[in-house]
């Protein structure tokens, strides 16, 4: 009987494992949201190894990119902006630097006692802020079956009886597989991001076609994305939503490709029949980018249509109001007019940053959507950074521009 008990328990422990190894499976095959699949590897990692702490690098070309913190012990929602989007090299003398380099793990039994000639070193910053204390730490390479390095998963502090800090296992086979799990889904996730970010540069490049004639460079494309992303966000759609808006708002202005030089560029004020001319090229757009299946691109041309459609229905060129406007396109207006406001164009200078804001104030639920004009002021702080660079060359309004101080440009 008795001989029989420990290969019963192993069996059970092994059956176990592998119960736990294939939910967390299903669970990252089934999250597309790589924040959400990056904190679920840390949690389970550190649920099977009873860690109290642990961060999470991704790496990305030669840098090693802080993108995960927890700990159980203290509250790091004060720290997060701090920790997260940092990045060391690949190779420092870091822990991480050092097992993401050479692809060995290294299990530290106290963190602050190394052995003599350790290749890296503990920052012991974090502690030193906080007043916590690193003490063993199981640093694993997220290696692909390849031998690639895609990242590197840092356990701290294996709780034990009583809540005592013991050292982590050696080879522990659950913590392993998990790594080994998680190193393919990282590379999987960087994958698509390289494949997004491929094809969101192969539309800006093709946006380009119509705006370089207009502005100058893709640089308006590039603030009209970033900025209606970061509008998407605030308002809380979900990660889905905020991709499309980020890849459709560049073709905003799309149908500008059929609007003459001699009116685009023109610095002075347009006569009423140009303004009409210009008006054209929001149906314009929307006509280039068709009825297409597309999600992308259907979203594309909503933008195209409709984001000079105002609040107060004065817009063009439907005339449409409130939440008849899709959401999308109130989004990319708010921004486009901002960015309009912000920069020096053929017909005017830019505005200082505090009549920027005063102007978009002023036209809160009368050019913009409340809602957006509310998560736009939430994210305040971040978009004037944005800008900050072109503060110190900006001017005050031309006298010689067509609109008054505290109204639309003409252009927009």
């Amino acid at each position: 009987m008795g001989t029989a008990t420990v290969p019963a328990n192993q069996d059970a422990a092994k059956a176990e494992l592998l119960q736990n190894l294939l939910r967390i499976s299903l669970e990252l095959s089934a999250t597309r949201d790589r924040r959400k699949m990056l904190e679920m590897i840390l949690r389970e990692a550190r649920r099977l190894s009873a860690a109290q702490a642990g961060s999470l690098y991704i790496r990305w070309r030669n840098r090693l990119e802080f993108v995960v913190a927890q700990n159980d012990a203290i509250d790091l929602n004060q720290l997060q902006n701090k920790l997260l989007g940092q990045s060391i090299p690949v190779g420092s003398d870091s822990l991480a630097g050092f097992v993401a380099t050479s692809g060995r793990g290294i299990n530290l039994p106290d963190a602050y006692n190394l052995a003599p000639g350790a290749p890296f070193r503990i920052n012991r910053d974090f502690d030193a802020i906080t007043g916590y204390r690193t003490r063993s730490v199981l640093a694993i390479p997220l290696k692909c079956p390849d031998g690639e390095v895609v990242g590197v998963l840092q356990l701290i502090n294996r709780l034990g009886p009583a809540g005592t800090v013991v050292p982590f296992v050696e080879g522990d086979p659950a913590v392993m597989s998990l790594a080994s799990m998680a190193a393919v889904c990282v590379h999987n996730a960087l994958l698509t991001d390289q494949l997004k970010q491929a094809h969101l540069d192969s539309i800006i490049r093709l946006s380009v076609v119509a705006e370089h004639r207009d502005h100058g460079t893709a640089m308006h494309i590039q603030r009209i994305s970033h900025l209606s992303a970061a509008l998407a966000r605030s308002l809380r759609l979900d990660s889905a939503e905020v991709e499309l808006i980020q890849c459709a708002s560049p073709m905003h202005d799309i149908g500008k490709i059929a609007i003459p030089d001699a009116i685009l560029l023109k610095p002075g004020p347009l006569t009423p029949e140009e303004r009409r001319i210009v008006e054209t090229h929001a149906q314009i757009g929307a006509d280039i980018l068709g009825h297409a299946d597309n999600e992308m691109i259907a979203l594309a041309r909503d933008i195209a249509l409709c984001h000079h459609e105002r609040w107060d229905g004065e817009g063009y060129p439907h005339r449409l109001a409130g939440v008849k406007i899709p959401l999308a396109a109130r989004i990319v207006c708010l921004a486009d007019v901002f960015d309009a406001l912000a920069t020096p164009r053929c017909y005017k200078t830019s505005y200082p940053m505090n009549r920027v804001l005063e102007i978009v104030r002023k036209e809160n639920g009368r050019h913009f959507d409340p809602h957006v004009t509310e998560a736009f002021m939430a994210i305040l702080d971040d978009v004037t950074a944005m800008y900050a660079h072109r503060d110190a060359h900006a001017d005050p309004p031309d006298p010689a521009d067509s609109n008054p101080p505290g109204t639309m440009p003409t252009g927009v």
